[in-house]
């Protein structure tokens, strides 16, 4: 431990952590990944939300509801919540992440995700946690799954297993960006695969990903675990588009 405690100082000294924002050396001992000055950059979605989709209403005195969209129609997933919106000094960081292929970045986001705590979900009652799977082809020409990055340090934090071979993408879609909700529903229907069902039969999963849009995504993956016999889905995502 002593031993553990001493490099570790050598390399705090060497490669000080630094933050995300605007590259500022962080004090010693401080766990988080902005500085005191970008640290209320950030907005993190602890206000009332939706209890299924996890829509926030910032200004709402009513508490948690349903809102419009869940009450018309319920998703496939059970429930999704996000850490903070998809904005600003976050949204750089995940850019830097995932299209910067900066994995530095990526690990101090995939702390952030699972040091928050959701009050209204226990993440360690559940059995298995699998991230957004890439097409094989983006696989290669990203060189990660920044989902898989997210999964594995929630699985960590809350001893829970992480399986990426689960749920497969059949199809190599159109990347979302730039499409409306009917659009990005349209482009990932039929896109994925689960495996056999004994390796889902009955289980409690938890979908990953960078960033909740419209939740067309997880939606398809939710659909397509539950039909191959997950008992229920819950998506947790570092950020959520506003």
């Amino acid at each position: 431990m002593i031993a553990g405690g001493f490099f570790s100082e050598i390399s705090d000294a060497l490669f000080p952590p630094l933050c995300l924002a605007c590259t500022k050396v962080l004090p010693g001992g401080d766990e988080g990944i902005f500085c005191e000055k970008c640290r209320p950059l950030v907005r993190f979605l602890t206000q009332s939300h939706c209890p299924v989709c996890g829509a926030v209403y910032p200004d709402s005195p009513a508490g948690d509801h349903l809102c419009g969209r869940c009450l018309e129609k319920h998703p496939d997933y059970d429930t999704a919540r996000a850490v903070c919106a998809y904005e600003g000094v976050v949204l750089d960081a995940i850019h830097r992440f995932k299209y910067g292929r900066d994995l530095t970045v990526g690990a101090a986001l995939a702390r952030l995700l699972a040091d928050f705590r959701f009050p209204d979900i226990d993440l360690g009652s559940f059995d298995l946690i699998v991230p957004v799977p890439l097409h094989l082809q983006r696989l290669r020409d990203r060189g990660f799954n920044q989902a898989l990055v997210l999964a594995c340090a929630l699985g960590k934090k809350y001893a829970v297993e992480v399986d990426f071979s689960v749920l497969k993408r059949k199809d190599p879609t159109l990347s979302q960006t730039g499409l409306d909700k009917k659009e990005r529903s349209r482009n990932v229907r039929g896109s994925f695969c689960a495996a056999p069902a004994e390796k889902l039969l009955g289980k409690k999963v938890i979908i990953t990903d960078d960033v909740y849009t419209t939740g067309a995504t997880i939606n398809e993956c939710a659909k397509t675990l539950k039909k191959a016999g997950a008992a229920s889905v819950a998506a947790i995502t570092l950020a959520r588009v506003p």
